[in-house]
């Protein structure tokens, strides 16, 4: 599941520069690092330890790191972090059928 985690993050991160760029935020690189370790460390945890989704994260890291009300969905990130996300979904899902 690792790499699969690493990936998503990946996306995640790629998805949210083009969607801050796109809306005239302005973050460092840090900033990025910081919400990748967070989304790690939570991603990284058994699906049945995992408190929150990566969406859940990544809004709760944003609102409170840009002092924003933004709201994004999978929809703001693109296509390649929908898919990466339902990947991650169809795995958790897997794992709780087992």
């Amino acid at each position: 599941m690792n790499i699969e985690v690493d990936d998503l993050i990946e996306v995640l991160n790629e998805g949210l520069k083009k969607y801050l760029k796109l809306n005239n935020y302005s973050v460092k690189k840090s900033f990025y690092d910081q919400l990748g370790k967070k989304l790690q460390y939570e991603l990284s945890r058994p699906f049945n330890e995992q408190l929150f989704t990566p969406t859940q994260l990544l809004n709760d890291y944003v609102q409170k790191n840009l002092n924003s009300t933004l709201r994004l969905t999978p929809f703001d990130l693109g296509e390649e972090f929908r898919s990466a996300l339902l990947r991650w979904g169809v795995a958790k899902v897997k794992f709780f059928d087992e």
